[in-house]
């Protein structure tokens, strides 16, 4: 219903722009407009005076409206997988509160992050129709709470200290989003620039992490780059606050190394990391059950693998460089790539590979307009087992991905998005799924 209220208010906008535009140009001798008001405004709701307290508030209310043209068609299909050719809807919010600990409590350069989030409508959206390995519109199954619509979870109580300028140390209840394998054109949760999990975080490492749990690490960070090193618990608490029983399970580790180059005197950066989990997960040639996230279920699997490990690499380059003076620092578009090698054995993604294009939009950048298109390529291990084989049919999987996110206002982007997927899982899904839709998101 939102969606459609704000497309008819868009269209509004449109059909009485220049009778505004005149009622503006009456306005200046008074001040700006209240349309001048609406449209410069970078958050739907002003709040100057919470930050002079030490306190930060910011949220976003994203919501999908998206179909499957393909996709999963077996009856026999396993909960939670459903069957494709459909339409689905999914809302979710993310709520920020940010104490600046310097102002409150005297702690110099002290930061404390508080976010909730929750979801309603479709769980997943289509994602789970699609038959792939990465889940197509990604940010509709976040947080990881299938069966909790509307509750809303703490998924971020994070304190984040400096001790040096070149040393940052945080620790807390954190989710695994936006911190590994980021690049200028592609990463993020999902809201911003693309929704397939493959071209916003490399799949292989981020199978089996928990999306919010307890971790702690440093960052050096420095004009050319950083330096980032983590230990988080295995065990996802997205529905629980409460530290107890901390690494009772086993151990996540990971660190990596980002540095800044300049070729052609165009901005761009490397990145090579990796990731190792410690703890018990099922073996992939004897489990009998989809793999998914660490619980403290008992499984049925016949057998373990103690650890698995990743090691990834990334870039980003820009081709084109938009005047500072114009559009602001860095601004512009270009490359990325992604690359991974992993394990195979518990982790079902033996390697992975992406590339693609995007940025600022060379038509509308002063609107905030961008724009992606990007390429992955799955390649499924070779260690699956008779039962896996048999109801699955792990394949290799691939597809491509196109948006174009208009900045209708500052707190206001729509996103059109098209992808063309080959599924992973060949013994439930069609040879080729089409999705397509639209994203709204509002910066309150």
């Amino acid at each position: 219903m939102l969606l459609v209220v704000w497309v008819c208010s868009l269209l509004g906008w449109v059909e009485y722009d220049s009778a505004l535009a005149q009622d503006t140009q009456v306005s200046d001798q008074r001040g700006p407009s209240w349309y001048e008001t609406i449209r410069t405004q970078p958050t739907l709701i002003t709040r100057p005076w919470l930050s002079e307290y030490g306190i930060t508030f910011s949220g976003e209310v994203t919501q999908f409206a998206f179909g499957v043209a393909g996709g999963i068609n077996n009856k026999a299909v396993p909960a939670p997988l459903g069957q494709g050719d459909t339409v689905k809807y999914t809302g979710r919010g993310e709520y920020d509160v940010k104490f600046d600990l310097d102002k409150l409590v005297g702690l110099p350069h002290g930061r404390l992050l508080v976010r909730g989030e929750h979801w309603w409508g479709t769980y997943g959206n289509v994602s789970l129709k699609s038959g792939t390995f990465s889940p197509p519109v990604f940010p509709a199954v976040l947080p990881t709470a299938a069966d909790s619509e509307g509750q809303l979870f703490l998924t971020n109580f994070l304190y984040t200290q400096p001790l040096h300028e070149n040393f940052v140390m945080f620790v807390g209840k954190k989710d695994v989003l936006g911190d590994l394998d980021q690049d200028k054109f592609s990463g993020g949760d999902g809201t911003d620039q693309f929704m397939n999990q493959a071209l916003i975080a490399n799949p292989a490492f981020l199978l089996g992490l928990p999306y919010s749990g307890f971790a702690g690490g440093f960052v050096i960070p420095g004009k050319d780059g950083h330096l980032l090193g983590w230990v988080r618990d295995p065990e996802d608490r997205t529905e629980r606050v409460l530290p107890n029983n901390l690494f009772s399970k086993g151990v996540i580790a990971g660190g990596e190394v980002r540095i800044r180059i300049n070729p052609w005197n165009r901005p761009g950066h490397q990145t090579v990391g990796g990731v190792w989990k410690g703890y018990d997960q099922p073996d992939l040639g004897a489990f009998i059950e989809p793999p998914g996230q660490f619980s403290d279920e008992e499984r049925p699997d016949t057998a373990t693998k103690s650890d698995a490990w990743t090691v990834y690499y990334g870039f980003d380059q820009h081709l084109q460089v938009y005047s500072k003076e114009t559009y602001g620092e860095e601004r512009g578009w270009g490359l990325f790539g992604r690359a991974s090698l992993s394990d195979g054995n518990p982790t079902p993604v033996r390697w992975f590979l992406a590339l693609g294009i995007g940025g600022d939009s060379p038509f509308r950048g002063k609107e905030r307009d961008t724009f992606g298109l990007g390429w992955f390529y799955t390649g499924a291990s070779n260690e699956f087992g008779p039962f896996a084989k048999a109801a699955f049919g792990p394949r290799d999987g691939y597809g491509w991905e196109l948006f174009y996110n208009f900045g209708v206002f500052p707190w206001l982007r729509v996103t059109p998005d098209v992808q063309l997927l080959r599924p992973g899982l060949e013994n439930l899904a069609s040879d080729w799924a089409f999705v397509g839709g639209l994203r709204v998101k509002v910066f309150l």
